[in-house]
């Protein structure tokens, strides 16, 4: 089995936003400035690689009709031990993100993978998907926040990158402007895609 060609489908042919369009709330609501989307999409990655590793582990020991409540509980108990390491080292960062970590246990990306891949493939294959899946989700909460941040704020990680002439376009902070910045990016993406297939 080639791992590395499971974790780069993952990032690449099966990535969760772009190609699957799972997990989009999160990845709107967070990607206002680039601090936050990558802690948020950290966090989704440590409890999708936790979840899917151990769906995969008990999977012949889950009642089948038990799956998804399973699912749920696994993922809780890594959601609540991920913030609680959240808020004992980055207290000021789990402020901000604030609801959106408990929404964490909803989101798509980790559900999904649980039913589409872990429940059918080993632990090793699992780990691989999981690790390709976070970077993907992960890279694509980093680009949507890179030109949202700069272009709403005029700055990349909280520092100031644009001149002092430059004026911030404020629909950028916005939700309309989280919507522009994933369509434009998913357009790129697809024009990307068919490009190469050409």
């Amino acid at each position: 089995m080639n791992y590395l060609k499971i974790m780069f489908k993952g990032i690449f042919s099966s990535n969760p936003v772009f190609v699957l369009a799972l997990g989009l709330c999160s990845t709107l609501a967070v990607t206002g400035r680039a601090d936050t989307a990558f802690f948020m999409g950290v966090m989704v990655g440590i409890t999708t690689i936790f979840s899917t590793v151990i769906v995969s582990a008990l999977r012949y020991k889950i009642p089948f009709k038990f799956r998804l409540m399973s699912y749920m509980l696994i993922i809780i108990t890594a959601v609540i031990s991920v913030e609680q390491l959240l808020r004992a080292y980055y207290p000021d960062m789990a402020r901000t993100l604030g609801q959106y970590v408990g929404l964490i246990v909803t989101n798509c990306v980790i559900m999904g993978r649980c039913e589409a891949f872990a429940v059918s493939h080993g632990p090793k294959e699992t780990f691989f998907d999981a690790i390709g899946v976070s970077i993907g989700y992960c890279l694509v909460l980093l680009g949507i926040a890179f030109f949202r941040e700069i272009l709403g704020n005029g700055t990349l990680w909280g520092l100031y990158v644009m001149p002092s002439s430059y004026v911030p376009c404020r629909v950028f902070n916005s939700p309309s402007g989280a919507f522009l910045t994933f369509a434009a990016m998913l357009y790129l993406v697809n024009l990307v895609k068919d490009w190469f297939k050409g």
